[in-house]
């Protein structure tokens, strides 16, 4: 297989991706890890030596995919170390560093025909309203170690874009939350309404704020300003949920019970962040916001009944089950503070 000089192995044209993939701040903090970690655990040591003219899929699967089924990995994650594989040999025929390219046409399907099947969910639905009541005495116990789970199960965001949330991109005059495109996994921007109880949430969750953590730049972040490193936030998790369920978990419950509480497909899978495809989004476009409000007020009326208003400290009278015109009447609290979280 022709090459260009610099690239003799599989090895070399991985490390060079690599080095590449780790100051890409298009890619997620946590793609950029993970996929680092599979290729210096598996690829490397496996066919990191393999001369690239060598590369073929009986190689491949001799010395990379069949070793990895032995040691009986998952099949997903075989499946991204091979897409990981694909990238970096891709981008190197982009930037005219191979002649040719030998993953072309190879896949994770050439090896394993067998159906993946999606990782069975820790919680359901009927677990929601013990988890509510968990969360919310976790919250009241201590706000700052209760803040992160809770929110991400009033929204469906991820840890990791839920972690990189700036008090800068949080406004409670205008009730929005912003999550840039760098720090989401779907590289698009995207625009959270705060229903009136999250609002009650975070103006708890300041309150408890060391001054010093206040003062930072990041929502979740630890002494010295820093923001709190993914594999705390994990820590965590797992110490809140006695390793029953995961911060992935409180996502999928969120999106399943959106169908319970009447709301539409498209709506639910733009709350979070689910590409719906040109067509399907362009349609959503003049009243997105508002079916994305009125979904979250609907969601958070349903955690109330769960308990949730224990946390969020707000009296909204509100039915679980709000018709689509129908809007959250404040009880003697309002809607929107009289400052923004901005910076400071």
């Amino acid at each position: 297989m022709a090459k260009k000089p610099g690239f003799r192995t599989v090895g070399d044209v991985v490390e060079w991706w690599l080095s590449r993939l780790e100051v890409d701040r298009n890619r997620s903090v946590k793609y950029r890890g993970s996929m680092a970690s599979l290729m210096r655990k598996h690829v490397l040591p496996r066919v990191g030596k393999v001369l690239i003219a060598k590369v073929d899929r009986v190689v491949l699967d001799d010395k990379l995919v069949w070793p990895m089924h032995q040691d009986e990995m998952a099949p997903r994650t075989i499946q991204k170390v091979m897409q990981g594989l694909r990238q970096a040999f891709a981008m190197a025929e982009e930037m005219n560093r191979l002649v040719s390219n030998p993953m072309a046409g190879i896949t994770f399907r050439n090896f394993y025909k067998g159906k993946l099947k999606p990782k069975p969910a820790a919680l359901s639905r009927i677990d929601l309203r013990a988890l509510v009541r968990h969360l919310v005495a976790v919250f009241n116990d201590d706000p700052v170690r209760g803040m992160l789970p809770l929110l991400m199960l009033a929204h469906g965001t991820r840890i990791g874009e839920t972690l990189s949330t700036r008090w800068a991109s949080v406004s409670l005059d205008e009730r929005i939350w912003f999550i840039s495109a760098a720090d989401q996994k779907s590289s698009r921007e995207h625009l959270l309404p705060l229903t009136v109880q999250v609002v009650g949430l975070f103006n708890r969750y300041r309150q408890a704020l060391p001054d010093v953590r206040l003062r930072a730049v990041w929502v979740f972040s630890v002494r010295g300003g820093a923001r709190l490193a993914d594999t705390s936030a994990h820590a965590l998790i797992r110490d809140i949920s006695g390793r029953a369920w995961s911060s992935h978990d409180l996502r999928k419950l969120m999106r399943d019970s959106l169908a319970d509480i009447g709301i539409d497909y498209m709506v639910a899978e733009r709350l979070i962040n689910h590409s719906l495809g040109v067509t399907a989004e362009t349609y959503l476009t003049k009243d997105d916001m508002a079916r994305r409000r009125d979904a979250l007020e609907r969601w958070h009326a349903r955690l109330d009944e769960c308990g949730f208003a224990d946390a969020h400290g707000v009296e909204v009278a509100v039915p679980a089950l709000l018709q689509n015109n129908a809007g959250p009447e404040l009880a003697g609290i309002a809607a929107v503070s009289s400052a923004s979280m901005g910076g400071g």
